[in-house]
């Protein structure tokens, strides 16, 4: 594929919050800069498709088995990846305790970008009605609750949903990073 070709695609398929989240972590992959690259990959994106899949699975359970099967590996997929990251970048982060700055305004960045997408998705995403006739049209449906985290994703109006996920996902990049020894950055909420 031509690199315009691929330019063409992700302008007019993917979600400019997410090209822009892609964008930060890219830069320090350029600029060569492992220990953040490795923040950025591991721990920040790799840590929210594991809550975001840990989501699909929830609601997905009951109404399409074998997707939810799918994603349970890989969920534990991303659980290894984060695991790594935690593990490997402690030991590089208390090496080099000067790039903590960096390394927490780039998490901050890339968290806004995450929300950012998030909002897109569920502010101009009808998801809790596509859930809700996948469950009508299952037959014999009268299965539990599509649960995560406490609440029934089916019965949550999207901005909800975002609400939640949003929330999940900063809650567990600030347990991460503090694993590391880096300190959470608050993101502004788009």
């Amino acid at each position: 594929m031509k690199k315009a070709d691929l330019e063409d695609t992700l302008e007019q398929y993917a979600n400019p919050n997410l090209v822009k989240f892609a964008e930060i972590l890219l830069e320090k992959v350029d600029k060569k800069d492992f220990v953040a690259g490795v923040v950025g990959q591991n721990i920040v994106r790799e840590g929210m498709a594991f809550s975001v899949f840990e989501m699909m699975y929830a609601g997905n359970q009951g109404v399409n088995p074998k997707f939810a099967h799918t994603l349970a590996g890989t969920i534990a997929d991303e659980r290894r990846h984060v695991g790594f990251g935690e593990n490997r970048i402690g030991s590089l982060i208390s090496e080099c305790p000067e790039k903590k700055p960096e390394i927490e305004r780039m998490q901050k960045e890339m968290s806004y970008w995450m929300l950012a997408t998030f909002a897109d998705s569920f502010r101009n995403s009808p998801a809790r009605e596509e859930m809700q006739k996948l469950r009508a049209n299952v037959s014999g449906y009268g299965g539990p609750r599509a649960e995560w985290h406490g609440a029934d994703l089916t019965a949550l109006e999207p901005a909800e949903m975002e609400k939640l996920l949003a929330d999940t996902v900063l809650k567990e990049f600030k347990i991460r990073l503090g694993r590391i020894g880096i300190e959470y950055q608050t993101p502004a909420r788009p």
